[in-house]
C-alpha cells in the first residue's frame, strides 16, 4: 500500500515572475526538476507553520503566508501526495540551501517542461492569472495604494508630465491620510487589485453626484491604475461591469491610446473638462460616459 504524505508549497511571485527551484535530489520523476519551495507537513504543524519552516530551511527566507492557490492529489509510484500551494510574501532576502538552481519565470509564459509532476498542476492557473479584489480599509492598505500609485504614475506618465506634477498629485491626493479623507468625507471607495498573490493596481470611485452635482445618477470612476505587466487580464472590463451606470471617468485629452481603449469598451466623449488642481497645475481632460 502506498504511503500518503501532506505537502505544502510556496508560490513566490514578484513583478509577474514566479520563483522556481531545481531539485538536487529525489527519485527519477523529480530530481533536477523545478518545483515550489516547500515540503512535508510534520505532525502537529498547520500548513502555514510548515510552509514558514520550509522556506526558512530551504531558502533562509522569512515569509508571510497568503491565500491558498489550490490543493491537488498526485500519485507517484511509491507515494500519494496531497499538495497545497499558497501564495507567500517574502519578508527577507534568501539564499539556496538545498536546491541546485533558481530561476524566475514570467507567469504569462509558463509551461510545464522541466517541472516536477505534482507541481505542474498549478502552472496553468498562474499562467492565466489568479486574481482578486479587496476593499482598502486601513493604513496598511492605504500605504499599498500610495506605493502602487507612485510606481505606476512614474512608469506611465513621468516622461510626458511637467516637472513636479506627479509628486504634487501623490502628495495632494494619494497619501494614506488623503485616501482616508476621500473615503470618510467624500464617499470614495478604494479597491486593490491582486494578481497571483501580489498587488498590481487599484481603483477608486464614488457616486457621480459627489464628483459633480449635476450628475444625478451613476458612478464616477476617479482612478484606475494597473501595472504594465498586469494589463490585458480583463481587470478594467470587470470593473466597468461592477459599477452602477451611467459610469463616468475623465481621461487626458492627449492620451489617445487610453481614449481609444475606453471607446472600444463603449465609452463616449461627453464634454471637455479643464480643472485647476492647484499649485499652478491644470488637468485638461475629456469627460467620458458609459451607459447613457
Amino acid at each position: 500500500m502506498k504511503s500518503r504524505i501532506t505537502v505544502v508549497g510556496a508560490a513566490i511571485v514578484k513583478e509577474g515572475r514566479l520563483l522556481a527551484l531545481r531539485r538536487a535530489d529525489g527519485n527519477d520523476e523529480v530530481i533536477h526538476k523545478f518545483e515550489f519551495v516547500g515540503g512535508k507537513v510534520e505532525d502537529g504543524e498547520t500548513p502555514e507553520e510548515a510552509l514558514k519552516r520550509e522556506c526558512s530551511e530551504e531558502l533562509s527566507l522569512e515569509v508571510e503566508v497568503g491565500d491558498l492557490l489550490n490543493t491537488i492529489e498526485y500519485d507517484y509510484p511509491n507515494t500519494s501526495v496531497c499538495l497545497s500551494v499558497y501564495f507567500v510574501k517574502p519578508l527577507s532576502d534568501y539564499k539556496l540551501n538545498v536546491h541546485e538552481e533558481e530561476r524566475w519565470f514570467d507567469c504569462a509564459k509558463l509551461d510545464t517542461a522541466d517541472w516536477a509532476p505534482a507541481d505542474k498542476a498549478f502552472l496553468n492557473t498562474l499562467k492565466t492569472g489568479y486574481s482578486k479584489t479587496l476593499t482598502a480599509s486601513g493604513d496598511e492598505d492605504y500605504k499599498i495604494i500610495q506605493a502602487l500609485a507612485s510606481e505606476i504614475m512614474r512608469e506611465t506618465y513621468e516622461h510626458i508630465s511637467p516637472d513636479g506634477l506627479i509628486d504634487y498629485i501623490l502628495g495632494a491626493y494619494l497619501t494614506p491620510e488623503k485616501i482616508k479623507n476621500s473615503i470618510s468625507e467624500n464617499g470614495y471607495t478604494f479597491k486593490i487589485l491582486y494578481l497571483n498573490g501580489e498587488a498590481v493596481g487599484f481603483y477608486s470611485y464614488c457616486p457621480a453626484k459627489n464628483y459633480r452635482g449635476d450628475l444625478c445618477e451613476g458612478t464616477y470612476l476617479s482612478k484606475l491604475y494597473i501595472k504594465k505587466f498586469a494589463r490585458g487580464k480583463r481587470f478594467a472590463s470587470k470593473i466597468f461591469v461592477s459599477l452602477a451606470r451611467p459610469l463616468y471617468l475623465t481621461v487626458k485629452r492627449d492620451n489617445v491610446h487610453a481614449i481609444n481603449i475606453y471607446k472600444h469598451c463603449g465609452f463616449k466623449i461627453l464634454e471637455n473638462v479643464k480643472t485647476d488642481i492647484g499649485n499652478g497645475y491644470f488637468s485638461d481632460d475629456f469627460l467620458m460616459v458609459l451607459g447613457k
